[in-house]
């Protein structure tokens, strides 16, 4: 009986491996929908929203991110987008090095 289910075992495990290297377990990545929005061409930079920020004092559990969808609610801008925006309103600071209780300028999109 114990030869039986090694021998289950081993068939379901060599399954498994074929399964997992063909199919594969994971959902196929596919290239984000298009938004209809027109694509900044890489040879121009990307503008940082001139008068569109909020400054805002940080609080402990606040994000970049976080606070981005306080504001607008869902933000359907790239997090990429959001960071460098951020970064250009804050003489480069990166969203990792915000501190609590500093004020820091956030983007708003409208």
């Amino acid at each position: 009986m114990k030869r039986l289910l090694l021998f289950i075992s081993f068939c379901f495990t060599l399954f498994i491996i074929y399964f997992d290297l063909t199919t594969g377990t994971l959902p196929a990545s596919h290239p984000p929908a298009s938004t209809g929005e027109p694509a900044v061409p890489a040879s121009q930079p990307a503008s940082a929203p001139s008068a569109a920020y909020k400054e805002i004092t940080m609080q402990p559990g606040d994000t970049l991110l976080s606070i981005v969808e306080k504001e607008k609610g869902e933000s359907n801008h790239p997090i990429e987008t959001i960071i460098s925006d951020f970064q250009s309103l804050n003489e480069g600071l990166k969203p990792e090095n915000m501190q609590i209780g500093k004020t820091y300028k956030i983007p708003v999109y409208k």
